[in-house]
């Protein structure tokens, strides 16, 4: 039996998890350890989406977590060897945050603030300056994937760069967040209605009327991000947040649950019942505001909280008419604009970008339709779709399954643990099986 050959790990996105993934296949390779070469594919460059400059944010608001769960937190990774994990983490930590503020000048200012949160633009600075040290181990392709397919043997993946050439990878993980969700909305999205990513660009240009009422839907950190920028862009603009459970809630920030995120192994995540795990995701990081959002919206007064969830939304002349249900009597409410503070669909890339072969194969492997809440329940320990080869990593969807940090920044290092130490265990696999012939 040959031995297997470097496999590559393409990776759509070059955000945090991207640049987490990469990190940890490069210092584990740098110590002579066998994992597959990373090729990171962004079409707008590193951090985009956090930079300010394409959507989803505008740079100024705040990071909803703290910056020292940087791309290499938790900083425990095992190798097998005490000694080799041990110079492992201390390579890991010249990716921290804090090495990035020493490198930069900024350390002491920083801790004499009060270690504040960076803004999104400032921590799209720190994954770019990580980027800067990933070769040459890693590679960072600038284009946009307009297609994904299997290879004719439904061994690898087959990714088509628009500018660039075809990429064969063996497997395959998807970052981004998708498309907003809005089922209640049929076909394009009426005039007035922004979702996250066009209201970002709109208050960038400054096309957004600063007058009237308005409404955002969902009350969540992006309904918070999105309030705490219209207070400073139209501070007389008339603003209603709708919220299926008529209130808002402010994200817990205990040790004793902060810990699940970072620690979903020790705290037995797997163990728990399904419907707890949901529970405590809802409570502690679905539709709920950051203490420090709050904090600024608590002084805050032109805006108030409509209960329901939104069953229809259209144009009627001048007005955006809204569908509410609550309690199960159904109400109507108009405004002005309307903001889509929904979530996002993270399935809707792959429903876009996947060829019908592949997207068979994937039906096929999940014994399901390709629904968010099915495929989530699939995602294994590497983070990957249970059945699906080649490897499917999506990350985003690990929550449910795997632990809560994973759908988000919370342990960015341990999310690239269990998808580049999942390399090799394989070959570990390999070399077991090699030895019994």
């Amino acid at each position: 039996m040959r031995s297997p050959e470097r496999k590559i790990l393409a990776v759509v996105g070059a955000g945090p998890k991207g640049i987490a993934v990469a990190v940890k296949a490069k210092v584990l390779e740098e110590f002579g350890l066998s994992v597959d070469r990373v090729v990171l594919i962004e079409k707008n460059g590193v951090a985009a989406n956090w930079s300010g400059d394409f959507g989803f944010t505008n740079g100024e608001m705040k990071l909803g977590t703290s910056p020292e769960k940087d791309v290499v937190f938790p900083l425990e990774t095992d190798v097998g060897s005490e000694d080799l994990n041990e110079r492992v983490r201390r390579r890991l930590m010249q990716f921290t945050w804090t090495a990035f503020l020493v490198q930069t000048g900024r350390f002491s200012d920083w801790i004499d603030r009060g270690r504040p949160a960076p803004c999104h633009q400032g921590w799209a600075e720190y994954l770019r300056w990580v980027s800067a040290q990933l070769g040459p181990q890693v590679t960072i392709v600038k284009a946009e994937v307009v297609g994904i397919d299997l290879s004719n043997d439904g061994r690898r993946w087959e990714l088509n760069l628009k500018g660039a050439e075809k990429l064969i990878a063996d497997r395959l993980m998807l970052t981004g967040p998708g498309k907003t969700r809005a089922s209640f909305v049929t076909g394009q999205l009426p005039a007035g209605v922004f979702d996250l990513e066009s209201f970002w660009t709109t208050l960038k240009t400054q096309t957004l009327p600063r007058q009237g009422t308005l409404a955002i839907v969902g009350a969540g950190e992006n309904a918070a991000s999105m309030l705490l920028a219209l207070a400073q862009y139209a501070p007389d603009l008339r603003v209603e947040v709708i919220a299926p459970k008529g209130f808002i809630s402010t994200r817990a920030e205990n040790f004793y649950e902060n810990q699940v995120y970072s620690q979903p192994e020790r705290n037995r995540w797997t163990e728990m019942e399904i419907a707890d795990r949901v529970d405590f995701i809802e409570r502690t990081d679905l539709g709920v505001f950051s203490t420090n959002a709050m904090s600024v919206l608590n002084d805050q007064v032109r805006h108030r909280i409509v209960a329901g969830r939104v069953v229809g939304l259209s144009r009627d002349a001048d007005e955006l008419v809204m569908r509410l249900d609550y309690a199960n009597r159904i109400s109507e409410r108009r405004y002005d604009q309307v903001i889509l503070a929904t979530g996002f669909d993270q399935l809707s890339l792959l429903k876009a970008i996947l060829s019908p072969r592949a997207i068979a194969a994937l039906k096929r492997a999940a014994g399901t339709e390709l629904e968010q809440t099915e495929i989530a329940h699939l995602i294994q320990s590497d983070l990957s779709v249970e059945g699906m080869l080649p490897r499917l990593h999506l990350p985003m969807l690990g929550g449910l399954m795997q632990g809560p940090g994973f759908g988000n920044l919370s342990c960015l290092g341990r999310l690239s643990d269990r998808i580049v130490m999942s390399a090799l265990r394989a070959k570990e696999e390999f070399k077991l099986q090699e030895a019994a012939l």
